[in-house]
Formats: C-alpha cells, sequence, structure tokens
C-alpha cells in the first residue's frame, strides 16, 4: 500500500501519469513508520513497497507521556509515545504547567513524524533548533524524547531580543514571544498570555485557513529571496514565522495556500527560483522531487479503473491531508494504521489502487472535514466498488409468537391499509425490538397519524446492505428491487423498516422511499437515543452518535471493544453493540428491564476477555493432539484434518473458559448476569452470538505460527508428516480449525453448565 503526505509533491501527483515516475521510485521492500500522514516534505511517496508500521500511541507502559528526568527547575526531558499528536502531548503536558521547547504551528501531526522531519515549528533561543547545543528532541526505538519548560505565560514583544522565541509574522506584523523572566530582563513590559493559549490560537490560525479547492503550502526563504514571494501571485499568505538563533542563516517559513489548479504555477515557480524551497526539512530537492515539479499540470488525470466512480474520485482529490478526520475514524481508532481511515485511503486512490477493505460508513469523520469531502460516500458507494468483498450479515428464522403477532395485526386492522414490515437482521440483533414494534401497532393502531398503518405483512429477508457495503451494487440492486416488487404485487402503500442501514440502501437503490419505523413510535419514546451514522444519513440525529462499528467484532485482526450505553438505540446493530434496548423493545412487556444489568455493565467485556484468552490457550495446549492427527493429512486432505482437528480445540476451550469463569473474583455477579442471560432466548442469541463473532474474527497470526512450532515439536507429530506441518496449506487449515472451533451453540452449552453446576 503506498501513501501520500500533505505536501504539494503529493498534491501534484494526481494530475501525472504514475508510470511516468516509476523510475524514480524506491522499490526495495523497506519498513516505514507512518505517523498521522501530515508531514509536508514529500517523503513517502518514494517507496513502491514500503512495510507500513503505525506508529506507536502508547509507550511500553501504557502511558502516553512520562518525565523522565527533571535537571532543573525550567527544564526537564519527557519520554511520549511518538504516534500522539502534539495537542494530545500539549494537553498533558499542561497537567504538568510545561510545553515543549520546540513545536509546530499545527498541532494535528504526530511528535515522531515531527521530529523525524524536523518539523516546522518555533523553539527558545536558549536550546535553539536540533542543530543547537541541546537536543530538544530525539527519536530513538519508537519512543520520543521531548524537552520540555515551565514557560506556562510569555510575554508579547515587537521588538527582537535574544532570548525570545522565534518570531511569529501574523497580519504582516513580527511578533516575539518570552518568558516573564527574561522580558523582565531585556526591559521588555506587556501583559503576560497564557502559553497554551498561544498554541491554540496558532493552530487555529491554521485550521481556519483549510479551504475547499486550495492546498497548504509552506515554502522557506532567506532574508535575500523573502520578497520573491510576492511576484508569486498564487500564493496567499496566511502565517509565518522566522528561523534565526543557532540556525546557520536566518529564514522565513510561510504558510500559504494556493488553488489546486495553480499547482503548475508554484511548480514553474520553484523550478525558477531554487532558493525559495517546501519546508520542512527539504534542504535540496531529489530526483522525484524535480521531475514531479516538472511534469505538474493544471489539469487532473482521470483514471480509467475509476471511471464508475469518477465523482467520487474527484471528490477525494480535494484531501489536503490535515489527519482531522483521523479523530473520528472508526477503523483509525481500532487499528491506529492511517493506511485503512479515509487521508490513507484517498492517499492510495491517488497510486491508482485498486484493493480496498470495507468502511463501516462513519459519518463524523466527514463533519469534521473542513474540505466537505463525501467521506462516508465515498467509502460506501465508491471506493467499496473497487474491489467487492463478501460480507456476511446474518438473520435468524422468526419466532412463532413474532409470526402470530403479525397475523393477529392483520385480523384486528382489516380496514386499515396494507404496509409491509422489513425485519431482516433485526430478527437476529433486537428480536425484542421486532417484538416491541408490532406490540407498539397492535396497541396503538386506532390513534397512528394517517401517513402511518397498523396493518403490516412481514418480510423476513436480506435487504443488501451486506452487498451494498461490501462494494456489490447490483448484487444490492437485485435484493432491493425483490423487496420493491413485493410491495407492489401486494398492493401494499408503505414500507416500514426497522434499521436505518436497510431504509438507507432502499431508498438510493429502489427509486421509492421507505419508513424508518423510529418515525412511527418516537412520539411515545422517553429517555435519550442513540442515532447512529446510518440514522444521520437519513437525517435523523439523537443525543447519542457514536458509530457501533456495524455487526464487526473486529476489524483488520484488531477487536473492536464492546462498550455498554446507558441509551436507547434506533440501529439494531447498536443495539446489540451497546448491550442496549432499542426505540422499539420498549413496547415489548416481556423484555427484560436495563436494571437486570444495571450493576453489571462491564461484565460483556469481561466475558469476552476471558474467551479471548481461553481460546489463545485451547489452541496453544492443543499442539500435540493435533500433532498426533497429522498424519490423517494424506488420508482424507486438508478438510478432513480440520473437520477431525476442530472439536479437540472446541473441547478444550470450553473447559478452559468454565475454569476461567469458575476462578474468577466476580463468579458470583457472572453466573447470576447468565442466568438471566440464558433465561431470555433472544438475550442468549444475541450474547452467544457476539462472543462468537469476536472470536472468530480475531487475527490469529501469532498465535497460530506458535502452535505450528509445537506441533513441529511435538514427540506425537510423525517424521513424515514434518513437511505437511511446514506448508502454507497448514497454516490456513490451523486458522479455519481455529475459527470453526467457536459456535453459539458451544458458548451456549458453556452458559449453562456454568448456571447449573
Amino acid at each position: 500500500m503506498r501513501l501520500t503526505d500533505a505536501s504539494i509533491f503529493s498534491r501534484a501527483l494526481s494530475t501525472i501519469e504514475i508510470k511516468d515516475l516509476e523510475k524514480y521510485f524506491i522499490k526495495e521492500e523497506k519498513e516505514i513508520i507512518v505517523g498521522r500522514l501530515t508531514s509536508m516534505n514529500g517523503e513517502i511517496i518514494k517507496y513502491s513497497n514500503p512495510k507500513l508500521i503505525p506508529s506507536p500511541t502508547k509507550l511500553p507502559s501504557g502511558n502516553i507521556i512520562e518525565e523522565e528526568n527533571n535537571s532543573s527547575s525550567v527544564y526537564s526531558i519527557f519520554k511520549v509515545a511518538p504516534g500522539i499528536t502534539f495537542e494530545e502531548l500539549i494537553t498533558e503536558l499542561k497537567k504538568y504547567s510545561r510545553v515543549p521547547v520546540l513545536f509546530p504551528i499545527y498541532l494535528q501531526g504526530s511528535v515522531g513524524g515531527f521530529i523525524a522531519t524536523n518539523g516546522s515549528g518555533f523553539g527558545s533561543y536558549k536550546f535553539g533548533f536540533v542543530k543547537g547545543k541541546k537536543e530538544v528532541h530525539t527519536l530513538n526505538d519508537n519512543i520520543a524524547k521531548v524537552m520540555t519548560a515551565n514557560y506556562s505565560e510569555v510575554v508579547e514583544s515587537e521588538k527582537e531580543s535574544k532570548f525570545a522565541w522565534s518570531a511569529f509574522i501574523i497580519d504582516g506584523k513580527e511578533r516575539y514571544y518570552l518568558p516573564p523572566s527574561y522580558a523582565k530582563l531585556e526591559g521588555i513590559s506587556g501583559n503576560s498570555i497564557d502559553t497554551y493559549s498561544l498554541i491554540n490560537d496558532i493552530n487555529k490560525i491554521v485550521v481556519q485557513s483549510f479551504k475547499r479547492d486550495y492546498i497548504p503550502v509552506m515554502l522557506r526563504t532567506t532574508v535575500a529571496s523573502y520578497s520573491k514571494l510576492e511576484q508569486l501571485k498564487v500564493f496567499e499568505k496566511i502565517i509565518g514565522y522566522i528561523v534565526n538563533y543557532n540556525s546557520p542563516e536566518r529564514y522565513y517559513i510561510t504558510l500559504g495556500r494556493i488553488r489546486f489548479e495553480d499547482i503548475d504555477n508554484l511548480a514553474s515557480f520553484l523550478k525558477k527560483n531554487r532558493d525559495v524551497i517546501p519546508f520542512p526539512s527539504l534542504s535540496e530537492y531529489d530526483k522525484l522531487h524535480l521531475e514531479i515539479l516538472d511534469k505538474a499540470k493544471k489539469k487532473v488525470k482521470s483514471p480509467k479503473e475509476y471511471k464508475n466512480i469518477i465523482s467520487l474520485y474527484a471528490e477525494a482529490l480535494k484531501c489536503i491531508n490535515c489527519g482531522l478526520c483521523l479523530n473520528a475514524c472508526k477503523a483509525y481508532e481500532f487499528t491506529k494504521n492511517p493506511i485503512y481511515s479515509p487521508v490513507g485511503k484517498i492517499g492510495r486512490l491517488v497510486f491508482e489502487e485498486k484493493e480496498f477493505e470495507t468502511c463501516f460508513g462513519c459519518v463524523k469523520d466527514e463533519e469534521v472535514c473542513p474540505i466537505n469531502i463525501p467521506i462516508s460516500k465515498l467509502n460506501t458507494e465508491g471506493i467499496n466498488t473497487l474491489s467487492p468483498e463478501r460480507i456476511k450479515i446474518d438473520l435468524q428464522p422468526l419466532p412463532a409468537d413474532v409470526t402470530n403477532l403479525a397475523k393477529k395485526l392483520q385480523d384486528t386492522y382489516r380496514n386499515k391499509p396494507l404496509y409491509l414490515l422489513f425485519i431482516g437482521c433485526a430478527s437476529k440483533y433486537d428480536i425484542n425490538g421486532v417484538r416491541g414494534f408490532l406490540t407498539y401497532l397492535l396497541n396503538k393502531g386506532n390513534s397512528l397519524p394517517v401517513e402511518f398503518s397498523p396493518r403490516v405483512e412481514i418480510i423476513n429477508d436480506c435487504c443488501g446492505f451486506d452487498d451494498f457495503i461490501g462494494g456489490n451494487i447490483q448484487a444490492a440492486r437485485e435484493k432491493v428491487s425483490k423487496i420493491f416488487e413485493l410491495k407492489k404485487n401486494k398492493g401494499a402503500q408503505g414500507i416500514y423498516f426497522l434499521c436505518p442501514e436497510a431504509l438507507y440502501v432502499y431508498n438510493n437503490l429502489s427509486g421509492d422511499k421507505g419508513i424508518l419505523a423510529y418515525e412511527v413510535v418516537k412520539g411515545d419514546i422517553k429517555g435519550k437515543v442513540h442515532a447512529g451514522c446510518w440514522a444521520k444519513k437519513l437525517g435523523i440525529r439523537g443525543d447519542d452518535d457514536e458509530c457501533a462499528g456495524l455487526n464487526f467484532t473486529t476489524y483488520k485482526g484488531a477487536p473492536m471493544p464492546y462498550k455498554k450505553k446507558d441509551v436507547i438505540t434506533i440501529c439494531p446493530f447498536s443495539t446489540w453493540k451497546f448491550g442496549s434496548i432499542s426505540v422499539y423493545s420498549m413496547f415489548y412487556t416481556g423484555i427484560q428491564t436495563a436494571g437486570v444489568i444495571e450493576g453489571s455493565k462491564d461484565l460483556d467485556n469481561l466475558l469476552l476477555n476471558l474467551a479471548s484468552e481461553s481460546i489463545t490457550e485451547a489452541l496453544l495446549s492443543s499442539a500435540d493432539d493435533i500433532a498426533e492427527k497429522v498424519g490423517l493429512w494424506n488420508l482424507g486432505g486438508k478438510e478432513y484434518f480440520v473437520l477431525i482437528s476442530y472439536p479437540i480445540v472446541g473441547n478444550k476451550f470450553k473447559n478452559i473458559f468454565e475454569q476461567k469463569i469458575s476462578n474468577n473474583e466476580r463468579k458470583n455477579d457472572i453466573v447470576k448476569y447468565l442466568n438471566s442471560v440464558v433465561n431470555d432466548p433472544s438475550m442468549l442469541e444475541s450474547k452467544t452470538s457476539l462472543i462468537a463473532d469476536y472470536l472468530r474474527g480475531q487475527d490469529y497470526t501469532s498465535t497460530i505460527t506458535e502452535l505450528k512450532t509445537r506441533i513441529l515439536n511435538s514427540s506425537k507429530l510423525e517424521y513424515t508428516a514434518k513437511d505437511i506441518v511446514n506448508s502454507e496449506e497448514m497454516i490456513k487449515a490451523l486458522i479455519e480449525i481455529a475459527k470453526r472451533a467457536i459456535t453459539t451453540k458451544l458458548i451456549e452449552r458453556i452458559f449453562k453448565e456454568i448456571i447449573y453446576s
């Protein structure tokens, strides 16, 4: 996977045929530690075969910063997780009344990236930049060390001082800031300014300069060449600062912006004026950078592979790699890897990639985008179509009482117009919600507004949402067409949907408009309502809008934490993920009340953690038993080997999981909780599928590698079977064994044995 950064070189790539630059790329595999892709030096684009490693967002201790020493009352060194942003660092340092002696004017970049590129920033005279007498920051073994000062207040002056930090240039005026004690020494008077407020104000100027169709550009000039910027008419200055002390020469650093269509003019200017160069840390151009400047064009290229998503592709290219979307992106939250984020995916589009992973469809990253890129639509209706992926969302047969309720509604309200009720995945993730909505219609049928009807016929089928987010739009369209045809054939006047995801797909692909069942019941809802991203796409907002991440329990091998929330939910996936009740299930009198679990909100997470530990131990402790079965591979092949081996792991998992629960200090709470779960069929289905899905979605790579080693070293392994164990097919077989060993029925057996033992 190849990525872009925030440099003008990355932006220019979208106007150049990538194949014309191939000879300048570094083709050897190279480990590249990636932060938040906000660097402006154009370094990352060089590598055509990078092995990307996310920069750590925590230190080995689990903290994000730690004070290493306090050598004086003024200065101290902090160890810092290099993957965190400067915004996070400064927030943490504020607790110590300290600030970094060198930091950038834009706070969304990572600390490690800033250090690695000697990034844009301003520092104190005493320690200056990295080339000064003392190191102000270092980056070794994926741990950053940052020098800090107790300058929590500064004094502003228009007079240059050797004790002042580098000057800011705001609205054409030079402004110097120095600690009050040094201001007094210099005879400079003035009011003290809170340093943290100053830093945030500078950052705000940068953020507010981001504008659609414009590209942020930082340029470094000498004193002599500073006036040349006036010749660059397409360059609009925003803010600047002066690099002076502990620098070989006095430099002006200017942040400005140009229109995207003027990138060729900027490139031409830079080629002619070599004493004006992009900043940070680019002291001279390498061959790739020069070639990009030479080939940059006004017009964006349109790769033929993207012809079906060309308008969304054009929107994507407006991205400036500001990294603000990372703070809201669910995929980045779980993986801490920017390649799965909007900025990462867009960078991969620039390099004309065609293989992409499924997106949750979050809207929050789109809401924070300063350029107004339709990120959610780009991910779920554009990028996903380039590499369709099979996404499985299970449905469940409807219990008899649900179908009986629907029949009762038809008998009771024969004089009302017929509506269809699409149930879909709510059959698995919120069956009590189905019961609740039907009960509501039964009780309130005669008082419903005229646009609604209580007489419903149930459809329990797939809405096409799984195909939709998987990128197979044609398959989704076919499923939607079946629903629409059913509505026409039955003469139904409307169709209710219990989840916003299904309604969104139906509305977009059918040419018809359905009704979210929430609209029917919302007048009788009391309490905080969670309306996630897909509800927001329909224009529905609630008191809570956190993305639940659909039905995924892991993403790219990273577990998605189970969160219990005290909210009422609209989406069945959210109901399931947040252990909550839905806006519909409130009207089902047989439901367990929320208070049953109120005192044990963390028990679901505890069970998930115990189950995760148990499957790892079960796999590793199965080595000898599996080794004994390897010889049968030649008899029946891989499938036969998997078939006779996965029950071994399943049985060990069962014993270990039960033992862990029995030995846990909260055993009594767990037993009480499981008792309530087992006695509610819908809750039992929800919890067992949650654990099974969570375990089947784990990344077992390291465990399987260790298991393979143990099998090879097992005394139960036949010598002639060693080649089989060393094969790639064995790795695939062991992964399949791990996933097939866990079933909802097995989890159900464990729950029942725990409460009845």
